[in-house]
């Protein structure tokens, strides 16, 4: 018998989150669970408490297990999700199934970060206002360019975007397995700060522009949980807002010119092989640099076409990465979350086990990073002054 002792209204109110997360109506949950609507709104109101039976009903429905809803520490982060309208039930599944992932994996690194004795990250990015009208193409380069300056990074290409947004925008950023219609997702709450899910199963060039793109939405300060999926076209603003920055941002206008020029010059010829280069310098994919030539007139409309038409895709970029040693491969942890698991490890308040388990990672794959971090601290320790 389990006694469940945690606060009706606190219970309520996890239940409740875990019937959105799932997309899951009243009505809907009250008929699996063999019970009244009426019964399901006082219990997730508080006013109702649940007995035994009904927790492990509730458990298994929800893929919790009874120690999740009676976990009495500190409130996890639970955040609404802004789910797509009337999609079909394997979207609707697979946006159900990433929305609960990344809400796990926010809850999880706040868990090791309080460990630590971490405070909460404040979200180092400025407000952004999506304007209701005019063109929104100016007013992402405006963005990206103030954002470059606020960083410090100059007008060429980011090597590591990963520490760029954990350690100076203050964000999350999480690299998993996601179904392959699903470029990534982004959760923001003011209190906790920003967290950034991205699909491992696309290539890096696409899980970079979907980076920054995840982090615009932090930019206008967009509450909850959004999904969202690959080659998706919006008629919101904001969206179409993300989806300029995430190319302006790593392709500045005056840069791209510039490289572009300079291959010319060099070979006498801008040709395919000329495009992936730049593609490739700037860390995009052939699609994205295409299309970015071409809004700024530097190519002619329907180039990025006419190179599918001829064949021209990945095999091509990936010969021209190979001989300019650009590399394209994606790591379990990111930079940041590395630190702080290997910090937690060391001081024995998480096993390896654990971390794999809170981080959803394979556990070989987090005992071999652990393992390179640690060798790699086997260095002269300095004296910094305070």
């Amino acid at each position: 018998m389990v006694d469940i002792t945690t606060r009706p209204e606190v219970l309520g109110a996890k239940l409740r989150h875990a019937r959105t997360l799932h997309r899951m109506t009243q009505e809907a949950v009250a008929t699996r669970l063999g019970i009244a609507r009426t019964t399901l709104v006082a219990i997730e109101a508080g006013k109702r408490g649940i007995s035994s039976h009904e927790l492990r009903q509730f458990a298994g429905l929800y893929d919790l297990t009874e120690g999740d809803l009676l976990d009495q520490g500190e409130a996890p982060l639970e955040l609404d999700v802004q789910f797509r309208s009337t999609p079909s039930a394997k979207v609707a599944a697979e946006e159900v199934l990433v929305a609960n992932m990344l809400n796990r994996l926010a809850n999880s690194s706040l868990q090791i970060e309080a460990l630590l004795g971490q405070p909460h990250r404040p979200v180092d990015l400025p407000f952004v206002e999506v304007p209701k009208t005019g063109a929104l193409e100016r007013h992402a380069e405006d963005v990206a360019l103030n954002l470059r300056s606020r960083f410090g990074i100059g007008m060429g290409p980011i090597q590591n975007l990963w520490a760029l947004m954990e350690f100076e925008m203050g964000l999350r950023v999480f690299e998993r397995p996601l179904p392959a219609r699903i470029s990534g997702a982004v959760a923001f709450d003011e209190k906790f700060g920003g967290f950034v899910l991205l699909n491992s199963k696309h290539i890096l060039p696409r899980r970079r522009v979907t980076a920054v793109h995840e982090a615009g939405h932090v930019l206008t300060r967009t509450n909850g949980i959004a999904v969202h999926f690959e080659g998706a076209r919006s008629t919101d603003r904001a969206e179409r807002f993300c989806d300029l920055l995430g190319v302006a941002f790593l392709t500045p206008a005056a840069a791209v010119r510039r490289k572009a020029k300079e291959l010319k010059e060099l070979s006498g010829e801008f040709s395919v092989r000329q495009l992936l280069m730049v593609a490739v310098f700037f860390g995009v994919s052939i699609e994205a640099m295409t299309r970015r030539m071409e809004t700024l007139e530097m190519l002619p409309q329907g180039t990025y076409e006419s190179l599918r038409v001829q064949g021209i895709g990945l095999e091509h970029r990936e010969r021209v990465a190979e001989e300019m040693a650009a590399e394209d491969e994606a790591r379990p942890f990111t930079p940041r979350t590395l630190l702080l698991a290997g910090a937690a490890y060391n001081r024995e308040l998480l096993s390896e086990q654990q971390i794999a388990s809170m981080l959803e990672l394979n556990l070989l794959d987090v005992r071999r990073a652990l393992q390179e971090a640690e060798a790699g601290d086997e260095e002269l320790v300095l004296d910094l002054a305070d």
